[in-house]
């Protein structure tokens, strides 16, 4: 019973974690794509 919590509570907490490092690459992603499109019109509009 008690290895059963543990084991239960070791597979929760990597299940968190996963999901926590994907919200968060997600996030990651989402703001250099952002800044991404935010320079590349300066760029251009440089260049002109």
């Amino acid at each position: 019973m008690n290895s059963d919590v543990v084991n239960n509570l070791i597979e929760g907490l990597k299940v968190t974690g996963y999901g926590l490092l994907g919200v968060f690459g997600v996030l990651i992603i989402f703001y250099f794509m952002v800044l991404l499109l935010y320079k590349l019109p300066e760029e251009q509009g440089e260049n002109d």
